[in-house]
């Protein structure tokens, strides 16, 4: 099976010129005015931020104005947990529809025939490595600290939100059916990158440096031949991730 591929008319001279997103990138300020997606095909539109991630940041400056102690980590742990389980069941709802839609086979045959393809670029296996639906293993498991996951996770999620950024804005730009999910799905990790954010900042320590569109290589951007296997590869990391998260830091939870 090889990867769907768009027909063009004669090769171009030179490299197209990659269609980047502007201004401050989303996860550079995942608290902070939160989108929505009217599928219009103009992108996300702002919002300000509400339901729980909104209830927590009234807290935490509830917190502030009276000292009072931070959340305690399992709290913490509860809100990522939740946040990534929404995420994982809103991708669960449409990956299957656009996989056979576009690669013609269903999620496990495709899974099977691209699982030794990576895209280095997003380090998933330095910060949070898995296998899509083969569960963490109890020696694994047992290595793991509360502040180091979290460090790694909010890292890695970021190098994602590079790739789904590019894989929103090319499915919006050339009015693919599943501009709208994709888009919704820079919602969900917006909203996960709000949660351990405000969780490193809860234990006293400073999240890493905010990660660069530079990550992802210019071909990466420009891969209108192979774009299809890219998104798919983008999304099959994604979910991936989100599994990971509710492995981590539920085996977390359950040891405190």
């Amino acid at each position: 099976m090889s990867a769907p591929t768009k027909s063009s008319k004669s090769p171009s001279p030179t490299p197209p010129r990659p269609n980047v997103a502007t201004g401050t990138p989303f996860w550079h300020n995942p608290c902070g005015t939160l989108l929505t997606y009217d599928g219009s095909g103009g992108g996300a539109t702002g919002a300000m931020i509400s339901s729980a991630v909104g209830h927590d940041i009234m807290m935490m400056e509830s917190e502030s104005e009276s000292d009072s102690a931070m959340r305690r980590e399992e709290d913490i742990i509860h809100g990522i947990v939740v946040a990534a389980g929404q995420a994982l069941t809103h991708a669960e709802q449409f990956t299957g529809a656009f996989v056979v839609e576009t690669f013609h086979v269903d999620v496990k045959k495709n899974h099977d025939h691209w699982k030794g393809i990576t895209l280095e670029w997003l380090e998933m296996a330095k910060y949070m490595p898995k296998a899509l639906d083969v569960p963490l293993s109890k020696s694994y498991l047992a290595t793991l600290t509360f502040r180091d996951v979290l460090h790694a996770v909010y890292v890695g999620m970021q190098n994602l939100a590079v790739g789904l950024e590019q894989v929103a804005l090319d499915q919006d730009r050339e009015m693919l059916p599943y501009a709208k999910y994709f888009n919704e799905t820079t919602l969900k990790l917006r909203t996960i990158l709000c949660e351990v954010s405000m969780a490193i900042y809860d234990i006293n320590e400073t999240p890493e440096p905010h990660v660069s569109r530079d990550i992802m290589p210019i071909e990466s951007r420009n891969s209108r031949d192979n774009q299809s296997l890219r998104d798919w590869l983008i999304l099959r990391e994604y979910m991936t991730s989100l599994q990971y998260v509710i492995e981590a830091f539920g085996y977390l939870k359950s040891k405190r």
